[in-house]
């Protein structure tokens, strides 16, 4: 029930406590989609250099999907292996060749060896954040989080806005899908949400979607689209009048900014709920099982799955999160100890048939090049082996990165660590410029300034597109 009883204590936005509770239950009326759905078209800012000043890959990517390897995958041991070092720099694993004359990668990455004359690989990738959360906020925005390591493991509006928030803000697409989605969920730091990952100072309308739930069950549904299984188009049309006449008798709610942004929310919850493309992407249980084998039966390779079928629906960009719940070792690429037994076992096989299924389907389909496809994480690990455990720790001053698709001219290593794969040798690449990357393929210029919702301006990027991987 909605009431509205005069003055009360008010918020920051002016709104009073017991509006923004009594508003929120219109939650039951089933059209209870996160305050992301509201979308704002493209700023005029973004859309103020005219596409003949940048280079003929700017905007070619419609879409972007981000495998996220959280915990921080070895760079020795994925992409940038060191054979002629010492063991306890070199690892147990042996090189491969790969499609790319004279490029060697892991051995436990045969498919993905396939494909490297086809993507941009970063042997140079560095930053100064070596904490999970410090360092995944640098990678999601692109900018150091500004206050301790102990804080970047709680979300907070103050903070820089994740890249897709943004590209929800600036350049969010037709629709109806909303822009900004993360399967199946943001990345946990204890009892807390790791900074970076939703609007941040953007506010509340731009935040991902999460998907929930596990991708990998045999009849996996959207869960924050529960309508779509047992609700026909025409009943949530029904609802949503109903709410409408409703509100409508409430002269106070038109006024109210809050009442009108749940009212272009609901709108919003209305379109998606009722299209057709979205109904069939979020519904797992109608992909051909053949599909499905191909992305492999596990967490990540359905995660992976399921933000493919987004982008299809609409969705700009896409962030696949590696969660620490796959696997026996259950600390997903933070391997501290064991490190060589969970890359063989539980996480390398994964990523490389994960990672292989979404290239092979995207050309097979022609979308490869309207698609930029990202892998990374938060850092790499440390040159040496802890022998006493078998594992590498945290490392940010070098890192792997893969580029593909949409913009990306592939093909080629970019930068290099130095001989034993500790820092950058040659050309290091910040996380400013990897966002300043994605950008630009997404035809958003990285200089571009903003303003968030307390008013103060900033730019999107802190670095600048690579020119050689764009080129």
């Amino acid at each position: 029930m909605l009431e509205i009883h005069g003055p009360a204590p008010r918020l920051c936005d002016g709104t009073t406590r017991r509006d923004a509770l009594k508003i929120g239950s219109l939650g039951v009326t089933g059209l209870t989609l996160p305050s992301l759905m509201s979308l704002s078209q493209a700023s005029a800012a973004a859309r103020a250099k005219k596409e003949s000043s940048h280079s003929a890959s700017f905007g070619k990517a419609k879409n972007c999907i981000v495998l996220f390897l959280s915990g921080g995958a070895s760079q020795h041991d994925t992409f940038d292996p060191k054979p002629d070092q010492p063991a306890e720099i070199r690892g147990e694993f042996s090189p491969i060749n790969t499609s790319l004359p004279g490029l060697t990668i892991s051995e436990h990455l045969p498919r993905t060896s396939k494909w490297m004359d086809r993507v941009a690989l970063i042997r140079s990738m560095t930053h100064d954040s070596p904490g999970h959360a410090g360092g995944g906020y640098y990678m999601f925005t692109g900018y150091k989080y500004p206050r301790g390591e102990g804080e970047a493991n709680f979300m907070g509006r103050d903070e820089a806005p994740h890249i897709g928030a943004v590209v929800s803000q600036v350049a969010p697409g037709p629709g109806p899908m909303v822009p900004f989605c993360i399967v199946p969920r943001r990345l946990d730091a204890g009892s807390g949400r790791r900074a970076g990952q939703w609007g941040g100072s953007l506010g509340a309308k731009y935040d991902p979607l999460q998907t929930g739930g596990n991708p990998n069950e045999d009849n996996f549904k959207l869960e924050h689209l529960p309508l779509i299984a047992n609700r026909p188009a025409a009943v949530i049309q029904r609802r949503k009048r109903l709410v409408d006449q409703f509100n409508s008798q409430v002269d106070y709610l038109q006024d109210n900014p809050l009442a009108r942004t749940i009212s272009q929310n609901q709108s919003k919850a209305l379109d998606v709920i009722t299209s057709q493309s979205v109904r069939r992407a979020v519904d797992l249980s109608t992909a051909d099982k053949q599909v499905r084998r191909q992305y492999g039966r596990n967490l990540f390779g359905q995660s992976v799955l399921l933000g493919k079928r987004l982008l299809e629906a609409g969705t700009r960009l896409v962030q696949v999160s590696w969660l620490r719940t796959q696997g026996q070792m259950g600390y997903a690429w933070d391997s501290h100890w064991n490190n060589f037994q969970a890359l063989r076992e539980d996480l390398i096989p994964p990523m490389d048939v994960a990672f292989t299924a979404l290239m092979e389907d995207l050309e097979r389909e022609g979308r490869l090049d309207e698609t930029l496809v990202v892998v990374t994480g938060e850092f790499g690990r440390t040159p040496n082996v802890t022998l006493k455990t078998a594992g590498r720790e945290h490392w940010s001053n070098v890192f792997s990165v893969v580029l593909a698709g949409a913009g990306i001219r592939g093909g080629q290593v970019y930068g290099a660590s130095d001989k034993i794969g500790g820092f950058p040798g040659d050309r290091p690449v910040t996380p400013g410029d990897l966002t300043a990357t994605i950008y630009h393929c997404l035809g958003i210029d990285p200089q571009t300034e903003i303003i968030d919702q307390t008013g103060k301006p900033f730019f999107l990027s802190s670095g600048s597109p690579i020119a050689e991987i764009i080129g």
